[in-house]
């Protein structure tokens, strides 16, 4: 192979690199802003097809960012290790096909038309996180920066995609730089677009959302053993464990209660032990409980499975949220009807999960908690469904034992701070076995259990009402930046 060669995949290399140490486990979040520069060097060298190295920066991206997939389908999911493998090989490959390699194409063609190659990169990324499988919100650009206290506040203006877009115009500002490109004109535009992403961190750092309200909330964390918790010999003893720390909660203390999904191993509303304790606590303190179900389906004519959430409270009867947005490969199988031989070795004949199609908002006293089920925290318009029926506070349930001791977990916690600092509201998050936390609208977690171990977390949460910029106009600014993209990429043409 020629040296010009090796040198185009070594810096195609080095973008991978970059990019795999910006994510949430890994927290170098710096190099986000720089990530996508080799890789731009390595399609104006013009000598390697830009197609296949836009497959190899998202292949690689991908295998290692999602590599904790291999846990959960052949540790948890039981599946052949040579399965596992073979399913992310497939998912990282068509992955790097579809949403990496038409990037660079297009960057080989249009080099110099910045908006244009940002609006390009979010729009593989919006699909990627809605059509691929159903939708893989995971490794998105902007949760690279979920710590960052003053990046991250963009989002509450212009949305995860807004911070995305911002964050890719950066790189192709410092690449035009570093390539010897007009230095004035980028030098401007890049510090333009340092400041407009800090401006929106400093002002709601001095102007913070106005709090309705505080209530106590507290957090549960059952540490249940997901190998041992449906076994027949120990499940009897687990749900006697969780009911007898219910009933030691001292009465009235707290306002809101908060178990993760799958709370107990049982079916909630069909245990009557189960039941019982549930609204004798629930006569004191409200209570959310994750659970699953089965409710006949008028439109199917059968009966259905769904993973809920179910409030408890002194006042009414119990209020039922059907999780919208299934896992896949957890909850559902994509493509079945192809794919059925696959479904069957993977997850057998059993049957699937059946999502809801209502938004509601679990309301008591004050509270009115946007109920939200592991999956669902990545999608930002699920979220904003209940927000918009006024919602001031989230509550997510979750069992993040399915990742295992891998970077699964921090991915998915990075993914619930954007949708925090998205609508400037409280996520009260618990799961089974971590990681459980308190977030602040701003993003900061106040208090976590980062183990795996039984734990409880109680704060004064704000509730708040106000409606962040995003929440009401979520992405419709988009279209304003498409238009002038295409005004730019005419004169552009005509000036050739």
């Amino acid at each position: 192979m020629k040296k010009d060669k090796i040198i185009t995949l070594l810096l195609t290399l080095l973008s991978a690199f970059l990019l795999v140490i910006s994510t949430a486990d890994n927290s170098v979040s710096i190099t986000a802003f720089i990530g996508f520069v080799p890789i731009l060097f390595a399609v104006k060298r013009n000598n390697i097809h830009p197609l296949l190295l836009g497959w190899l920066l998202g292949f690689i991206y991908w295998m290692v960012g999602l590599s904790w997939m291999m846990t959960t389908f052949s540790y948890f999911g039981n599946a052949p290790i040579y399965g596992s493998l073979a399913l992310l090989l497939f998912i990282s490959t068509s992955g790097g096909f579809l949403f990496f390699a038409p990037f660079t194409y297009v960057a080989r063609k249009y080099l110099d038309q910045p908006l244009l190659l940002a609006l390009l990169f979010i729009a593989l990324e919006t699909a990627k996180s809605t059509l691929f499988f159903g939708g893989v919100p995971w490794l998105n650009l902007a949760q690279s920066q979920y710590d960052n206290l003053i990046f991250i506040q963009f989002v509450s203006v212009f949305g995860e995609y807004g911070l995305s877009l911002l964050i890719m115009l950066i790189n192709l500002f410092i690449f035009y730089l570093l390539a010897g490109y007009e230095r004035k004109k980028y030098s401007l535009l890049l510090a333009s677009a340092v400041i407009l992403m800090i401006l929106p961190g400093f002002y709601r750092s001095m102007n913070p959302m106005q709090v309705d309200d505080t209530k106590n909330v507290l957090v549960i964390q059952t540490g249940f053993d997901q190998k041992e918790k449906w076994k027949q010999d120990v499940r009897y003893s687990l749900i006697s464990e969780l009911n007898q720390r219910l009933i030691n909660i001292e009465r009235g203390k707290y306002d809101l209660i908060v178990l993760p999904e799958s709370s107990y191993p049982a079916r909630v509303l069909d245990t009557s032990f189960i039941y019982e304790v549930l609204k004798d606590v629930a006569y004191h303190t409200p209570i959310i409980v994750g659970s699953d179900m089965s409710a006949e389906n008028i439109k199917l004519g059968k009966m259905t499975n769904h993973n809920v959430l179910i409030l408890f409270d002194d006042i009414k009867e119990p209020v039922i949220y059907k999780k919208r947005k299934l896992t896949p490969f957890g909850e559902y199988f994509p493509f079945e009807k192809f794919l059925y031989p696959i479904r069957k070795f993977f997850f057998g004949e059993g049957e699937m999960y059946t999502p809801g199609d209502e938004a509601i908002v679990f309301e008591t006293g004050n509270i009115k908690a946007a109920p939200i089920i592991c999956w669902e925290g990545a999608f930002s318009n699920l979220v904003n469904d209940s927000i918009q029926q006024d919602a001031n506070i989230i509550t997510m349930a979750s069992n993040d034992t399915w990742f295992g001791f891998t970077a699964g977990r921090y991915q998915h916690l990075a993914v619930d701070i954007v949708r925090a600092v998205e609508h400037q509201r409280t996520m009260v998050r618990s799961t089974q076995d971590g990681i459980s936390a308190i977030i602040m609208p701003n993003g900061l977690i106040v208090k976590a259990i980062y183990g795996r171990e039984a734990g409880e977390i109680s704060y004064n949460v704000p509730l708040i009402s106000e409606k962040t910029f995003f929440s009401i106009f979520s992405y419709s600014y988009l279209l304003i930046l498409i238009a002038i993209a295409f005004v730019l990429l005419k004169k552009s043409k005509k000036s050739k």
